[in-house]
């Protein structure tokens, strides 16, 4: 097998990828698999280290951290040659979850078989990319309080939670696409790539990461005592069937909204209001595990 080269965020999952990406390492070692590994110093310096990799030829580039992680790699790869292969050492993992990915034992594996498939990317406004989940409303101003608390980042979302689900007003937007307009006050928006988000919730329960289409969850304004009903069963993708929640289906969508409002791919602030989402087929190779979703 040729080089691969491990990008490591050491702040990932509260500093743990920081504590067992040595572990990672030595196992691929010991398989076979000769590995380069660089570990990042500051926010936003994956896409660089990344991009610089894909343009020097390298093969496969891995990720140990999370869905953030991932995304800043994402970033710097799309669209070359080279295969994406991920650790799972961050808080949510969905995005190496819905590639087959569950733990550091699968993740080895794989990269070591090295079974790889293309699969879409959602660019933002021509510049940027993600893979997994942006959002719109009410998660987003949760992710963002997290994001703004340096500490652990597990806790700082269930607190986010808490403190935005009592202070949060409905959002006023506007989705089109395919020739169909929805505007109305909204309680969250979901735009996704993989089924899963916010460690395993469901929102798109029917998403295809190579089917060349955007599933959109849309979650209309309601009492919060209906939102508090409806909650537990976005793990199990049942929440659709629920007055108030809607699902679409499209290509490409442009959002506005009445003041700018930000939006959030992955856990990270990606845009703000109005932009435009649009599918790129097969636009990322990536190392599959045994079981992909």
């Amino acid at each position: 097998m040729k080089k691969t080269h491990i990008l490591i965020n050491p702040v990932a999952g509260g500093r743990k990828c920081k504590k067992q990406y040595p572990a990672v390492v030595r196992r691929l070692g010991e398989s076979g698999v000769t590995c380069d590994v660089t570990v990042s110093q500051y926010p936003g310096q994956m896409t660089d280290l990344a991009s610089g990799l894909a343009a020097r030829g390298c093969e496969t580039v891995v990720v140990c951290g999370g869905d953030g992680t991932v995304n800043e790699v994402i970033n710097g790869i799309a669209g070359t040659d080279t295969a994406l292969g991920v650790v799972p050492l961050g808080t949510a993992n969905d995005f190496a979850a819905n590639m087959g990915i569950k733990d550091i034992n699968s993740a080895c594996a794989a990269i070591t078989q090295r079974q790889t498939k293309k699969i879409d990317l959602v660019r933002v406004n021509h510049d940027k990319f993600f893979a997994g989940t942006a959002c719109l409303g009410f998660d987003a101003e949760v992710a963002a309080f997290a994001r703004s608390r340096r500490v652990n980042p597990f806790l700082m979302h269930v607190a986010g939670g808490l403190f935005k689900f009592f202070s949060y007003r409905p959002k006023t937007v506007e989705l089109r696409f395919d020739g169909q307009k929805c505007f109305g006050d909204i309680f969250l928006v979901a735009f996704s790539n993989i089924r899963s988000y916010a460690k395993g919730m469901l929102i798109t329960p029917e998403a295809e990461y190579d089917d060349a289409r955007l599933d959109i969850c849309v979650v209309k304004a309601m009492p919060k005592r209906k939102v508090l009903s409806i909650f537990p069963s976005v793990y199990k993708g049942k929440h659709v069937k629920r007055k108030g929640v809607t699902l679409y289906r499209t290509e490409a969508v442009f959002i506005q909204s009445m003041g700018p409002m930000d939006l959030y791919a992955d856990g990270d602030f990606i845009a703000s209001t109005p932009v435009r989402l649009e599918v790129v087929p097969k636009c990322l190779e990536v190392i599959m595990g045994p079981s992909p979703s």
